[in-house]
C-alpha cells in the first residue's frame, strides 16, 4: 500500500492489466490526490485501501473548475452526462434534452470513450460557455422546447456501476418504491393541471 502511494505522489507509471484489455501504462500526473483508509468487518482482519485519482478528475466536481474545458465522466447513458455537465456548470437543462445533448456532443466531436472497468466512461469536452451557446441556438432553432408545466426537474438516472435489480429487493421495499414513484407523479401531474 505505500510503495503504491508512493509511487502516486512521485508521478511514476504503473502498468495495469485487467481481463480483456491490453496492459496499459499510466500515471495520474502531477498533483494526483490519493485517500487511505481502512474497511473494518466484524470477525475479520481489517481491509486497506487507497483510491488515487488525478487533478484533472477532482476538478470536475460540481463548482470545482468553472473555466475547464475537459470533464471525465464514469458513465456514457446521455442523461447521466447531461445531467453530471449540467451540475458541473451550472446548466439550465431538463431531461428531455439528453438525447439532442448526445447526438450535438457525438456530432461536433465533444465526446470520446475512455477504458473502464465495470462501467463506461467518457471524456467530454466544452466549457459552459460552449454549451449555453449550443442550448440558446437548438430553443431558437426548436430543436428543444423549455416545458410547459413549473416546478422541481426530476432526473430518473440509471445506475450502471451498482445496478439494483427486483432479486435485490425484498417485496416490502418494491411496494415502497412503487408507492413513492406514483406519489411522485400524482404531484407532478398537480403541478402541470395548477399552472
Amino acid at each position: 500500500m505505500g510503495a503504491i502511494w508512493a509511487a502516486v505522489i512521485e508521478q511514476n507509471l504503473f502498468t495495469v492489466e485487467a481481463p480483456g484489455f491490453d496492459p496499459i501504462t499510466a500515471s495520474p500526473g502531477e498533483d494526483a490526490q490519493c485517500f487511505r483508509g481502512t474497511i473494518t468487518i466484524a470477525g475479520r482482519k481489517p481491509i486497506r485501501h487507497l483510491v488515487a485519482i488525478s487533478k484533472e478528475l477532482a476538478m470536475t466536481r460540481p463548482g470545482v473548475d468553472p473555466a475547464g474545458r475537459r470533464t471525465v465522466l464514469c458513465d456514457n447513458d446521455p442523461t447521466f452526462v447531461l445531467y453530471r455537465i449540467a451540475q458541473r456548470f451550472g446548466l439550465p437543462v431538463v431531461p428531455e434534452w439528453a438525447s439532442w445533448f448526445n447526438e450535438e456532443l457525438n456530432r461536433r466531436g465533444a465526446i470520446k470513450p475512455l477504458i473502464g472497468l465495470g462501467c463506461t466512461p467518457v471524456l467530454v469536452s466544452g466549457t459552459k460557455k460552449l454549451f449555453l451557446k449550443w442550448i440558446r441556438s437548438a430553443l431558437r432553432h426548436r430543436r428543444i422546447e423549455v416545458p410547459d408545466c413549473n416546478g422541481p426537474v426530476r432526473w430518473n438516472l440509471a445506475n450502471s456501476l451498482f445496478p439494483v435489480t427486483e432479486d435485490n429487493l425484498e417485496e416490502g421495499s418494491r411496494q415502497e418504491i412503487s408507492d413513492e414513484i406514483s406519489a411522485i407523479t400524482a404531484e407532478e401531474a398537480q403541478s402541470c393541471e395548477s399552472s
